[in-house]
């Protein structure tokens, strides 16, 4: 691949990244909540389904957010355009690792 095409190929990748303010990291779960006492559902071992977005932090620390039903779609798009930047930002840095090389093997040349 030439500077060139790998510097083109940054530049879409780059350009891809102006559609990031929609984005959220962590992991969407399902889960099924019980009351203590006098719910004739919980009683039954039925429960509430509940949707939460878990998100991890340094340090061992872990926030969770209940969400609405109607906010699950949202979520899911959000956490797809998260895992959708983070490939690009990997291809990003792998054509700058490129670029790279070929300044060091450039240099090296133009000094033998």
């Amino acid at each position: 691949m030439t500077r060139r095409l790998a510097a083109q190929k940054r530049g879409k990748l780059a350009a891809e990244l102006v559609h990031c303010g929609d984005v959220l990291r962590g992991s969407l779960l399902e889960r099924t909540t019980f009351h203590s006492s006098g719910c004739p559902k919980c009683a039954r071992r039925e429960g509430h389904p509940q949707w939460v977005l878990n998100v991890n932090y340094p340090g061992a620390k872990t926030r969770q957010l209940s969400l609405r039903p109607e906010q699950v779609q949202q979520v899911r798009k959000a956490l797809q355009r998260y895992r959708q930047a983070k490939e690009t930002l990997e291809a990003i840095s792998e054509l700058n690792q490129y670029l790279l090389r070929l300044d060091r093997d450039q240099s090296k040349e133009g000094k033998s």
